[in-house]
């Protein structure tokens, strides 16, 4: 394996980004992410940030849900909103990636650079690995940056969620095999999918309940086994919602019939 290593890597002082190896609904793969909602330029009824400082949850209550599209907050901004060692987590990679995109006269090698020097410090036996638990591509330099990642990385697959459909599909040609992207449903461009469906074969749609997952005939996904497929799927709404929201409502009535409510380290 050749190293596309940045040349002036030592402006970040030799400091690698950080991973996760787990959380309460994955384990055995590498886990990156950066901040919600600050990184996710086309995140639309999902939408949520927290303050860097306190902790804050902030929710977009300005992108309203299109007709069909159910109402829920980001998943992971709530994890940062309760944990201050996820948000510091998740900023110490922001910055760095940011101060490589900023400082080098070629971003994308740099950010792929320091990419693959952090995969390096990692447990080699986690070649699985998830981008984005939290965040999303924020541009096409960083998502192309990931792509030459997985290529220098062949023995390793890669996957991720995003509702960065146009930089997706502007790359489609460069995606290597062992890059899994599913289309997030929800989100900002979400028109591009029927348009596009060639390209957009794997798409998550969050639903209210396992039934209403089995009416739209789509499987629900608890591992994330379903973004290595080829088909759509759903995942049921969890995590803390907005009081009186109907997300909150659906998770009541999943809690009360004793159906799946949510994710936690003893159950998964």
């Amino acid at each position: 394996m050749t190293l596309n290593c940045p040349t002036n890597y030592t402006f970040i002082t030799m400091q690698l980004l950080k991973f996760s190896t787990g959380n309460a609904k994955l384990s055995d793969r590498l886990i990156f992410s950066l901040p919600a909602g600050y990184t996710c330029p086309h995140a639309g009824v999902c939408k949520a940030m927290a303050d860097r400082t306190t902790g804050k949850l902030l929710d977009n209550v300005h992108t309203l849900p299109a007709d069909g599209v159910d109402d829920y907050r980001c998943f992971a901004a709530m994890s940062e909103a309760r944990s201050k060692n996820a948000r510091a987590l998740r900023w110490h990679n922001w910055d760095l990636i940011r101060t490589c995109y900023q400082t080098s006269n070629k971003p994308l090698n740099a950010i792929a650079g320091l990419i693959e020097l952090s995969l390096l410090a990692q447990d080699t036996s986690n070649k699985l690995v998830r981008i984005h638990e939290s965040g999303d591509f924020f541009n096409e330099l960083y998502m192309g940056a990931w792509f030459q990642v997985a290529k220098h990385y062949p023995d390793y697959k890669f996957y991720a969620y995003t509702k960065s459909l146009g930089m997706w599909y502007h790359l489609r040609d460069s995606i290597p095999s062992n890059m899994y992207l599913t289309a997030s449903f929800g989100g900002t461009l979400d028109y591009l999918l029927p348009k596009y469906a060639d390209v957009f074969q794997r798409i998550a749609y969050v639903v209210y309940s396992e039934e209403e997952a089995a009416a739209k005939g789509l499987e629900v996904d608890h591992d994330d086994s379903h973004c290595l497929g080829d088909k759509p799927f759903a995942l049921i709404v969890h995590s803390t919602q907005r009081a009186g929201s109907a997300a909150q409502k659906a998770i009541m009535r999943n809690r009360k019939a004793g159906k799946f409510a949510g994710y936690n380290k003893k159950q998964k």
